[in-house]
């Protein structure tokens, strides 16, 4: 009778246990119940084809063997998102409602969040039956993400804008339109589209015609500007009204900026450099100094590749070499270069001392000066002088030397050139090649290159033109 208690004790001990296993697996299936809706909760991307709706639709031409054209179709977006690319997949019927096939065809233009449009004259391709009965709706769409920071779209802004006189129905000239970048990027090639618009009222939409032009500038960060006569083609006449909006640009380094705008304006821009200290022996300036302001007065007796050697020399805030005629080389023959005497182009051409240092330039009248240094192959390296070897027709021409001088710190190699060929007095090239010179040019140099193959000579030019077209930093190769 004694061991009933301890029988007592024991049963008591186990229900304990057992409740706290029960309780324990209880909080589990709690805990794990309570996160399912944080789950839940997570964002999901919308699907284009569950928030557009198909509001109403028009055939302008449809049966069989011809073209299923929809004159119009109006979508409302229920959605928070933008979709472009929209499919809109038509069912086609007879009046007895029996299957006749489907046909599918895609919206390019932008249907913004919470918005209504019509689209006109979309193109469902030949149809293979009598058009009797039809039901469209949108089978897919892609979502567009905002607020990234590389979408021009979203950060330049279209303030105002002005037509150059005419109707609609005739050439379309913006005398001016106004941009404001609310991002830190610098833009260039702003790629813009005009959405004419036909009927008033809430169908306002595009007239199945839009036009697209770039304009070939920059716009600085956090700055509003302003360009003028950008020509859009033809204004379509069924317009009422239209809308300008900015499809796409180029994000440009702060150094692009300062090049191209000191370019525009007929100004210089320079990397900014330290100032030198006038030296304690009272030493001349050197020839480049002394001629950095001078100017030939007699241009016009200068061959076509001089005149360019000169101009793009004050382009790049670099003083001409002294204009005379070389004497090993006939006058007129294309790429002659003037003769120096002895001053630092003929060492520089010597193969002891093929590379030199080049001289910094002087910039206290300079008005635009940049810190960055950033590969602009065409900006960094200029030509400042070649020799050109000749050549017959139908054979490869040849280069005997060119001189490169290389602005930035960046050191290149693979620098591609173009070169273009001109019968004496014209402005237009008769033909161009391209020619690669695979030696490395440093930073802060400039550097003479021999025997560069010019390519397959078409005819004998009287003049040539050499340019960079562009070059890989060292670093890349």
């Amino acid at each position: 009778m004694r061991l009933m208690p301890v029988k007592k004790v024991s049963a008591s001990f186990s229900a304990v246990a057992r409740n706290a296993f029960f309780t324990l697996a209880i909080l589990q299936i709690v805990f794990i119940c309570s996160s399912l809706p944080a789950r839940a909760a997570e964002p999901k991307l919308e699907s284009g084809k569950n928030v557009i709706v198909v509001k109403d639709y028009k055939w302008a031409s449809a049966g069989m063997g011809r073209p299923g054209i929809m004159k119009e179709i109006t979508l409302q977006n229920k959605g928070k998102s933008d979709f472009h690319n929209i499919d809109i997949e038509v069912d086609f019927y007879t009046r007895n409602d029996i299957p006749l096939g489907s046909m599918r065809a895609t919206i390019r233009d932008v249907l913004p969040a919470g918005t209504e449009k019509t689209f006109y004259n979309l193109n469902f391709g030949i149809m293979s039956a009598e058009l009797q009965n039809s039901v469209a709706r949108v089978a897919n769409a892609d979502i567009i993400e905002k607020g990234t920071p590389t979408q021009a779209k979203d950060l330049i802004l279209v303030k105002n804008w002005e037509w150059s006189g005419g109707q609609y129905g005739t050439e379309g000239i913006l005398k001016q339109i106004t941009l404001v970048n609310k991002s830190s990027e610098n833009w260039k090639d702003i790629k813009i589209r005009v959405d004419y618009l036909g009927i008033a009222g809430p169908k306002v939409g595009v007239r199945g015609f839009t036009s697209r032009a770039v304009i070939h500038d920059v716009l600085p960060a956090k700055s509003e500007k302003t360009f003028y006569n950008i020509n859009m083609g033809f204004r379509h006449p069924d317009a009422k009204t239209e809308d300008i909006s900015v499809m796409s640009a180029k994000p440009i380094s702060e150094k692009e900026v300062k090049i191209k705008t000191a370019k525009k304006e007929g100004k210089k821009a320079v990397r900014k450099k330290k100032k030198k200290t006038a030296p304690a022996d009272g030493t001349a300036p050197t020839t480049e100094e002394a001629a950095g302001t001078g100017s030939s007065s007699d241009d016009k007796s200068l061959s076509l590749s001089e005149r360019y050697k000169r101009k793009l020399a004050e382009e790049q805030g670099i003083a001409p070499p002294e204009e005379s005629p070389a004497p090993e080389v006939a006058a007129g023959e294309p790429g002659s270069a003037p003769a120096t005497g002895e001053t630092a182009e003929e060492t520089a051409s010597s193969e002891e001392e093929e590379t030199t240092t080049a001289e910094e330039e002087e910039t206290g009248d300079e008005e635009y000066e940049y810190e960055e240094e950033v590969p602009i192959p065409a900006e960094d390296i200029v030509v400042e002088n070649f020799k050109w070897g000749g050549g017959v027709t139908g054979t490869i021409g040849m280069i005997d030397e060119i001189t490169l001088r290389n602005i930035s710190t960046i050191t290149y190699t693979r620098i591609e050139l173009i070169i273009e060929f001109y019968s004496f007095g014209s402005e237009a090239p008769m033909y161009s090649n391209r020619a690669v010179i695979n030696e490395v040019l440093p930073g802060d140099s400039k550097k003479t290159f021999r025997k560069i193959k010019a390519g397959y000579l078409n005819a004998i030019p009287q003049e040539v033109r050499i340019d960079i077209v562009t070059a890989v930093p060292f670093s890349q190769r």
